[in-house]
């Protein structure tokens, strides 16, 4: 964003960017570089990144392709496993959930933690997100569906306009049965959706509106 520090950055060779997602307007950013720019995956117990995925240039890819030494695979619930024995003794199990495909390389679907159980149908929230950016989807208990599916808006949009388009886009099983107007997003430290935060704050918006529910 600073044109003096773009130049520079642009006589980097390559580049190599971790400590969170990259998201789809910095990726964008990224594309019109000349450098190769990396995104990194790896966690805290792996002591150092264990996958690399292009942003940009010819070989750009929404895949990570893990380093030779390191061995992947899922939990019955699609969680990813990690053996990297160079940097870690032990086989460690995230809460990743992750596809793995036929070459080797793998896409990180989203958390565990933020998968809606909703009248059986399993909806990653990141998943949807990245259909309805940028909107967040939470969920709120339901008697019937043990979890209802939530959108969030920040701002004052319109809320029937949007329901019409979710209507024409989503299958009615991943349709919000709330639209909920919040001031902001809720975010922790450094940036990232806080997740706890926005699923207390729409079961609140829903027993102050619905205090029936």
């Amino acid at each position: 964003q600073v044109p003096e520090e773009k130049e520079r950055l642009k006589q980097t060779d390559i580049l190599i960017i971790g400590g969170g997602a990259v998201d789809e307007a910095l990726e964008t950013e990224i594309n019109h570089l000349p450098t190769a720019v990396y995104s990194t995956y790896g966690m805290t117990e792996t002591l150092s990144h264990i996958a690399l995925r292009r942003l940009n240039g010819a070989s750009a890819s929404e895949h990570y392709y893990p380093f030779p030494s390191v061995k992947l695979s899922l939990s019955a619930e699609n969680t990813l496993i990690i053996d990297a024995p160079l940097v870690c003794d032990e086989t460690l199990q995230t809460n990743d959930i992750a596809r793995i495909y036929p070459d080797g390389s793998f896409m990180i679907l989203g958390r565990k933690d933020n998968v809606i159980n909703s009248g059986g149908i399993k909806i990653q929230a990141e998943e949807m997100e990245k259909l309805l950016r940028p909107f967040v989807i939470t969920s709120v208990p339901d008697q019937r569906l043990g979890q209802a599916v939530t959108l969030l808006l920040a701002d004052q949009p319109d809320t029937e306009e949007i329901g019409n388009k979710l209507h024409e886009i989503l299958e009615p099983y991943y349709r919000p049965k709330h639209i909920l107007t919040i001031e902001s997003i809720p975010q922790t430290e450094n940036g990232k959706i806080n997740r706890a935060e926005c699923r207390i704050l729409a079961k609140q918006m829903l027993m102050t509106f619905y205090p029936h529910t």
